[in-house]
């Protein structure tokens, strides 16, 4: 059964995700290649209006100030010196943007990548090895860089590595908890079952945040797509950076189309990292219960996290060690941890001051979740016909036919009630 098991998991556990985001990302990276120069050019018109725009409202504010700042220093000139700046950058075309992902977002991604595999003590090759995708052929012509996408696509697998050692403690205990030399008396007969359907618990609750996290490209690629977009835009807001008596809807479209998305970006890169933390938590949890008394749990731990659960690592001995009393304890706890996978996630991300930016990614796997579920009801109801041959339908039918009519009250004679009035 072990090695049945096994690999059963590592053929299931695989980055589903990689080869939809792959595409896509290809797709945003050469689109906003493609629109770059024309979009430059229509924020460039823009720019000259706003400009305009702020040059006059600023006279006009000094004129009523009774000439506080006859030579504009506050504001005027300000806005000049930046603009020099902003048709530099946006005279640079593609170049710009692509500079920006070198600098800001590709060396975040590479911190994310080593703490991932620090925490789950992994290497790249390792990585390779459990989770096989390798990423598209792609021409170095776009947006975004290729070796941003690789890096992503690295994150994802290094986290789905995490999701493999999970699902295989599950089958672990499963497998494990089938010892028919400890079934001796009813207790332990039904620790023995408790432990079973823990193992079920575990795997198919893994199984379903695997799924989940499998959708959190989408939130990626979103903000990779609004960064690309509004980026021109942006660089014409920088006009105003740090100058007096702008007004606040210039400010606000900056903040909104500026930092913003870059903010957006960049949290949603580390969301797909920071499954590593929350998880982690729940695995010290397990590894603290199967582990026997004296032992430190800590060996156990990096053997889940490894996904070398199998063997010498979990076997009676670990078993014999849980009581009825603690089996049913973790299966609240476990039950208790993951409904709270939420605010432990926000705890542990805010104290980094990220955001976890997965909304959308939650909203497809939620939507998936009940077209799988009503797909199952369908084929079931199908099936259930089948092989019933349709007697059920015709069943139905024929009861139908043959609900007895409605008895035909008898018609009161109007004659005889005129003729007793």
């Amino acid at each position: 059964m072990e090695g049945f098991l096994g690999s059963l998991s590592d053929g299931i556990v695989q980055c589903w995700g990689c080869t939809v985001f792959d595409k896509l990302f290809q797709i945003v990276s050469l689109a906003a290649a493609g629109m770059y120069d024309a979009f430059s050019s229509l924020c460039l018109t823009l720019f000259f209006i706003l400009f305009a725009v702020f040059v006059v409202s600023a006279i006009v504010k000094n004129i009523k100030r009774g000439g506080e700042d006859p030579f504009y220093k506050k504001t005027v000139q300000k806005v000049f010196i930046n603009s020099v700046v902003v048709l530099g950058l946006l005279g640079l075309g593609i170049k710009f943007p692509r500079f920006i992902s070198i600098v800001i977002f590709e060396p975040i991604t590479d911190v994310t990548i080593a703490y991932s595999q620090s925490m789950l003590k992994l290497t790249e090759s390792q990585v390779e090895e459990k989770v096989t995708y390798q990423p598209i052929e792609m021409k170095d012509v776009g947006f975004y860089r290729p070796e941003l996408r690789d890096k992503i696509i690295q994150l994802m697998k290094a986290t789905i590595t995490q999701f493999q050692g999970y699902i295989k403690l599950g089958f672990a205990v499963m497998d494990n908890a089938f010892i028919w030399k400890d079934w001796v008396g009813v207790g332990t007969i039904f620790q023995h079952l408790l432990l079973f359907f823990m193992g079920v618990y575990i795997s198919w609750a893994f199984l379903k945040l695997f799924f989940r996290y499998c959708c959190y490209f989408v939130d990626t690629i979103l903000a990779m797509a609004l960064f690309a977009f509004f980026f021109p835009l942006s660089l014409v807001m920088m006009i105003f950076k740090g100058v007096d008596d702008v007004p606040k809807w210039f400010n606000n479209i900056g903040k909104k189309v500026g930092a913003a998305q870059i903010k957006n970006l960049i949290n949603a890169i580390v969301t797909l990292a920071s499954v590593v933390i929350t998880y982690t938590v729940i695995v010290v949890i397990l590894a603290k219960f199967f582990s026997p008394s004296g032992v430190d749990a800590s060996v156990l731990m990096e053997s889940i996290l490894s996904g070398e659960i199998y063997g010498e690592d979990l076997n009676a001995s670990n078993l014999q060690s849980i009581k009825l009393l603690s089996c049913i304890a973790l299966m609240y706890i476990v039950n208790y941890i993951f409904e709270q996978i939420p605010q432990i996630s926000q705890m542990i991300m805010s104290a980094f001051s990220v955001e976890e930016n997965k909304k959308h990614g939650d909203e497809m796997a939620d939507n998936l979740m009940v077209l799988s579920e009503d797909a199952f009801k369908i084929v079931t109801g199908v099936g259930k016909t089948i092989l019933s041959g349709g007697k059920d339908k015709e069943d139905k039918k024929e009861g139908k036919k043959e609900d007895t009519p409605k008895e035909d009250k008898p018609k009161e004679d109007k004659g005889d009630k005129k003729g007793g009035k």
